[in-house]
């Protein structure tokens, strides 16, 4: 009979920093690969001896163990380079482990499994490692959220205060007599998060037409009259988990066009909102916002709504999960995930039009016993008032 899965040790391999599995498994940083495993029970840290001393003070491992344990410098030695070292360092600490049977994570390194297969280790793909202990977020890790979505809204009032102080020549705003561009207000907005020991990757603050492209990250002018998409996503440096919020603004007067996406975004994340409850299908969610935006004559990604023909269209997911990734399990989008107590998601329906740009709301919510908690308290007006 085989073993069952849950009893085969976990093996990670990575650099803390880019690794979220590792993060969760040990709560540890180091921008170098660590080696750890996960036998269920209890969780076993290999580090360079450099990193020993402050993994023993800093990590939640059961155990913290030294590379130079299993002499580090002769595989060194005998490794070509240090990318030949990571296998035969691997090797060396499963059997330090006395382990010849274990898992991996979709994100193990190919090359450094079929290295450890050629030397009689059996190992299998674990698709589904931490997914669900991820997904279901403790009340410390939303607290931890909160905090960072708190954050990047102080983010977006960095940018909203500096747009406030604009003046308008020629249809373009202007800041200290230059135009003001969308890495201007990036600056605004990264500075107040540097301040606040968060750090982030290409914030958007993207004027139109750009920005009907919804991940372009800025625009060379920021337009009066048309919209602004203020998409900030910090992460906090210690703990490592993010945030995710978006609003849209104008400068000016939009034109009848803008004012009717509007609205029709606004409708739809706000219906959306309403649904969010444990036992909701967040597919069933997804396909709300299409319909609202159908009800407006607008068209979507989703079959049957692209076959709806029309200038703006909604071509991403209403949501997706926020932890230790910007984008993680569970999607608010055509799988059928059923939500649950503890999901952390967002909520963001946005519409799309290449001549006019886009419009996108996003709120970060967690789902509750009796529905859901909104973690981004946050007024969503398309004007902004100046200063």
């Amino acid at each position: 009979m085989p073993e069952p899965t849950s009893s085969i040790p976990l093996l990670l391999f990575g650099a803390p920093v880019t690794n979220p599995n590792i993060v969760y498994a040990t709560r540890f940083l180091a921008p170098d690969p660590v080696v750890a495993i996960d036998y269920g029970d209890h969780v076993s840290l290999w580090v360079s001896p450099l990193e020993a001393h402050r993994a023993e003070l800093e990590s939640t491992a059961s155990a913290v163990h030294s590379t130079e344990e299993i002499s580090v410098n002769s595989l060194l030695g005998s490794a070509g380079s240090e990318t030949e070292l990571w296998p035969l360092l691997v090797h060396a600490v499963l059997a330090a482990e006395g382990c010849t049977n274990v898992r991996v994570d979709s994100t193990f390194p190919l090359g450094i499994a079929d290295i450890l297969r050629d030397k009689g280790i059996h190992v299998t793909v674990d698709w589904t490692a931490y997914l669900r202990e991820r997904r279901i977020k403790t009340q410390e890790e939303i607290e931890l959220l909160r905090e960072v979505e708190r954050i990047g809204l102080g983010g977006l009032e960095a940018a909203l205060a500096l747009l406030r102080t604009a003046t308008v020549k020629d249809g373009l705003l202007y800041h200290e007599g230059a135009p003001l561009s969308g890495a201007d207000l990036v600056h605004a907005v990264e500075s107040y998060y540097l301040a606040h020991d968060c750090i982030t990757v290409d914030s958007i603050c993207c004027g139109s037409p750009e920005c009907a492209d919804p991940h372009r990250n800025t625009s060379p002018v920021i337009r009066a009259n048309l919209p602004i998409v203020l998409d900030l996503y910090p992460y906090h440096r210690t703990s490592r988990y993010w945030a995710d919020l978006t609003r849209t603004v104008v400068v000016g007067e939009p034109p009848d066009a803008v004012w009717k996406m509007w609205n029709a975004v606004k409708q739809a994340q706000q219906e959306a909102l309403d649904m969010v409850h444990p036992g909701v299908n967040a597919r069933d969610i997804h396909r709300h916002c299409c319909e609202v935006f159908r009800d407006h004559g607008y068209g979507s990604l989703s079959h049957p709504f692209n076959e709806i023909s029309s200038s703006a269209r909604f071509i991403h997911g209403t949501g997706h999960g926020v932890g230790l990734e910007i984008h993680e399990f569970p999607r608010v989008s055509d799988p059928d995930v059923i939500l649950e107590v503890g999901d952390v998601i967002t909520i963001e329906p946005g519409l799309y039009d290449p001549d006019l740009g886009g419009i996108r709301i996003e709120d970060l919510v967690t789902v509750t016993e009796d529905g859901m908690e909104n973690l981004t308290p946050f007024p969503k007006e398309l004007i902004l008032t100046p200063q």
